[in-house]
């Protein structure tokens, strides 16, 4: 089923773009988790900003969705530029656009969600609390109306019918699976070679402090407390106690030094290629890395292989038709865009009005390297793919 959140931002950054590429997140149309400031939707006056098939979308509702993210996300979102914070605002005009044309799509239809629906819904989520009063009180802090919630959950059941009538006829044979399979056995299915190992660091103190400019002397000096390390290991001493002891890597001392398993590219060169060279059980000589001295001991191997298909064949099946369902459903958005009447009232222009086929005026991130329409990295949404009940869960526990 589609995931539950407003706003598919990263999804319609160019409508041509959509067509030419499965999309990410195409588990579309997702609820925000907490549209927290309720009560900026229901009272007083607010200009347009967009009509779909007349249904306008209000600024004070993209407002606040503005303030949620930058809310929930103060890191992510303390220094985006102007340019950004106006895609920010273009993508949950679009987004909001299309939310409203599926809720046309299903009183159109005769998709419902009743109320028991809803009840159950609701219920699921006070029972996540150690009670209905701390319930009460999370909405409250949260500034969260219970209406509201109830609105967001009716909305979120009719898209969950709509994502499934629209995908019912996906079927994914087990021929296909077979073939995907053998088509990608060479690339898909090959778990590397892994090493378990655990290590002992004199961290540089630049490292730790980065006012600290880098010194020979300082750096010495950390040498010669990995060669005390060495030293004690090399008479018998307990790796896993020195560990404790003596490495600056904080986040594994009190486990002996135990990084768990690592596979290769996860680590620097330096300490890698010890690491992958080593027999389970020895400890190697001392290793500098960017970050200071190293010993390392190795305690499991996995040599690397490739999956067999029954291993995988369950999981690839479910793959296999969600991405199909994912091109359903992105087919589907599309479709009811090219049917509708949208209209941009505002400085602030939208996208889903974009020809298809037209390049448009195309921004750097909107084409890649080789001339070709694509997305960068840094189009990614800035919000988690975070349902309203964990949101509502996150400070009940």
């Amino acid at each position: 089923m589609p995931c539950d959140f407003l706003i598919f931002i990263n999804i319609m950054k160019r409508k041509v773009v959509l067509r030419k590429r499965l999309l990410k997140s195409m588990m579309v149309v997702c609820l925000i988790a907490a549209l927290a400031i309720s009560t900026i939707f229901i009272s007083g006056c607010s200009a347009a900003v967009a009509t779909v098939n007349g249904i306008a979308i209000k600024q004070n509702e993209v407002d606040a969705y503005i303030s949620f993210i930058l809310v929930q996300d103060p890191e992510g979102t303390a220094n985006l530029s102007e340019d950004e914070m106006a895609d920010l605002e273009v993508n949950i005009i679009d987004s909001l656009l299309v939310v409203k044309l599926l809720e046309q799509y299903a009183e159109e239809n005769g998709i419902i969600a009743s109320q028991e629906e809803i009840d159950e819904q609701m219920n699921a989520i006070i029972a996540s609390y150690p009670s209905e009063n701390d319930f009460e009180s999370d909405l409250k802090t949260k500034n969260i109306d219970k209406g509201f919630l109830e609105y967001e959950l009716k909305s979120q059941i009719l898209r969950t019918k709509i994502y499934t009538d629209a995908t019912a006829s996906i079927i994914t044979t087990d021929e296909q699976v077979e073939e995907y399979y053998d088509e990608n056995r060479e690339t898909l299915f090959v778990i590397p070679s892994r090493v378990r190992v655990s290590h002992i660091l004199s961290m540089f103190p630049w490292i730790k402090d980065t006012s600290l400019e880098e010194n020979d002397q300082v750096k010495e000096s950390t040498k010669e407390k990995i060669e005390f390390v060495e030293e004690q290991l090399e008479n018998g001493a307990e790796f896993g106690d020195m560990a404790r002891e003596y490495s600056d890597d904080t986040a594994t001392s009190e486990d002996g030094g135990d990084l768990g398993f690592i596979t290769e590219g996860q680590m620097v060169e330096e300490f890698e290629e010890a690491a992958f060279s080593m027999e389970v059980g020895e400890v190697s000589s001392i290793i500098e890395t960017q970050f200071g001295y190293h010993i390392l001991k190795v305690l499991d191997r996995e040599e690397g292989r490739i999956q067999e298909y029954d291993e995988v064949k369950d999981d690839l099946s479910v793959y296999l038709s969600e991405l199909k369902k994912a091109e359903k459903w992105e087919e589907f958005i599309l479709g009811l865009i090219d049917n509708a009447e949208i209209e941009y009232l505002s400085e602030v222009e939208g996208t889903l009005n974009s020809p298809v086929g037209s390049t448009g005026d195309k921004t750097q991130d909107e084409t890649d390297s080789s001339g070709e329409e694509g997305s960068s990295s840094e189009e990614d949404g800035l919000l988690d793919d975070e349902s309203i009940e964990d949101f509502l869960d996150e400070d009940s526990e």
